[in-house]
């Protein structure tokens, strides 16, 4: 019943009529922000960037933003070289002081990736570094002009749990634990890795395996030291991806799209969008590049805007996202999107569409867990009866939890006093005393 709503929904709000989206809907300090976030500009924009400067700028508000959504060092730069008299003093001094700071650190995390790439190497367990250090360098060419707070690895699932072991042992502690990722910080609280065993959640369409990245991976140097990469073009996909799975996707990542169409311009984009659409990832990557396009003005290859007319519902989500962006509140702005009703229009698949919700109500159901090899541990051998040992338990569980609630509800009699008997007005008292005053004292 819940499906069908959300699909009602979906459908209705799909012919709902968005309202273009402009930068200066926000105020000159978030126009100002989309033209600093980038690392080539044209003329045109640095024309734009000194008459944006001159304006009644709340450059606190800037400075904030530029943090909150971490393009502080695309920013920083910009202004520097663009119009550094503009910013006041005590400004471009918080900026420098963050973007000396951020590129310190980036430096410090990308050994420490290193350090942990040997790790997991040494004890034969493959592993993939993607985002942080690794998109600083593919496609910003730069380590210090990209903001990253923690270091990503993905491993194949079969070694999950042996590189959790590795790295535990090497003083790193489990702080939050993901169906699909852990998240371990070390002893001193400086470094903190996000161990993947897949790229997003399983509900989340278009999903990229250790074994499917790992056929195309290319080599990257990292501070004097070759990894393995991701190519272009799963860069690409990881990238819509990022954009897609948050409800108020970070500046940041529009950012990187934009740079990846910059650096890697002669893309095969036939090839690319035939592959994203084999793996039901072919909206997802148009939604990501319009909307890139959409918000920092970059010019789209012909084979994409090409395949954007045959996808006119993607404008729609794009004017959706673009206002999710900058708007502060966790609350749907009005006759816009849910992030269900979002997610729903997003996926192409039908299958994908339905997935999420088999996975949360009908494989959360049928499919053992942990709690039931708790329970009875069985050989190997007899594993499958925990599909028999599984029902059981949960109709144990949530029966006797009902008996439970039954027998500790008040009776009636109890509930409204009708076992205690009510004193009758006596003497001169009784009169103008009626039935209904007596029902009233009695309750």
């Amino acid at each position: 019943m819940e499906l069908f709503h959300r699909v009602k929904a979906a459908i209705r709000m799909r012919h709902c009529v968005v309202s273009d989206y402009s930068n200066t809907a926000f105020g000159p300090e978030v126009d100002l922000l989309c033209h600093c976030a980038r690392t080539q500009l044209s003329k045109q924009h640095a024309k734009q960037i000194k008459s944006l400067a001159k304006k009644d700028i709340e450059w606190s508000y800037v400075l904030r933003m530029a943090l909150a959504h971490r393009v502080m060092p695309l920013v920083y730069r910009t202004l520097s070289f663009t119009c550094p008299d503009a910013v006041p003093k005590t400004i471009l001094e918080q900026f420098r002081t963050h973007f000396y700071a951020n590129a310190g650190r980036n430096l410090f995390l990308t050994k420490e990736l290193i350090k942990l790439l040997d790790l997991l190497e040494s004890h034969e367990i493959p592993a993939i570094a993607y985002k942080g250090p690794t998109f600083a360098v593919s496609i910003y060419r730069n380590l210090a002009l990209r903001q990253f707070g923690d270091l990503d690895i993905l491993v194949q699932e079969r070694d999950y749990d042996r590189a959790r072991h590795l790295l535990t042992s090497q003083r790193f502690r489990l702080t939050i634990e993901h169906e699909w990722e852990s998240e371990l910080t070390d002893e001193s609280g400086t470094v903190a890795v996000d161990l993947h065993k897949r790229i997003t959640t399983r509900e989340f369409s278009c999903p990229l395996s250790f074994k499917y990245l790992s056929r195309r991976l290319q080599p990257t140097r990292l501070a004097g030291t070759v990894v393995p990469g991701l190519c272009p073009e799963d860069t690409l996909l990881i990238l819509s991806i990022q954009l897609t799975k948050d409800r108020h996707p970070q500046l940041a990542k529009i950012c990187d799209m934009a740079e990846l169409l910059r650096v890697h311009g002669r893309l095969n984009w036939v090839k690319a969008l035939k592959q994203a659409k084999i793996l039901g990832g072919e909206r997802i990557v148009l939604f990501g590049l319009c909307l890139t396009s959409n918000l920092l003005g970059v010019a789209l290859p012909p084979e994409v805007a090409r395949e954007l007319r045959f996808h006119s519902s993607v404008h729609d989500l794009v004017n959706h996202a673009s206002h999710q962006v900058f708007h502060p509140s966790d609350e749907a702005l009005p006759d816009q999107l849910t992030a269900q009703q979002f997610h729903w229009l997003l996926r192409e698949r039908l299958r994908d569409k339905i997935y999420p919700y088999y996975l949360r109500y009908v494989h959360s159901v049928i499919v053992p867990c942990e709690a039931d090899r708790r329970i009875l541990p069985l050989p190997g051998r007899f594993s499958f009866l925990y599909y028999f040992i599984r029902p059981v338990r949960l109709i144990g569980k949530h029966g006797l939890l009902q008996i439970r609630r039954a027998m500790r509800r008040p009776r009636n009699h109890d509930l409204y006093g009708h076992d205690k008997k009510t004193p009758m007005p006596v003497g001169s008292e009784t009169k103008g005393v009626t039935a209904e005053t007596i029902r009233n004292n009695s309750s």
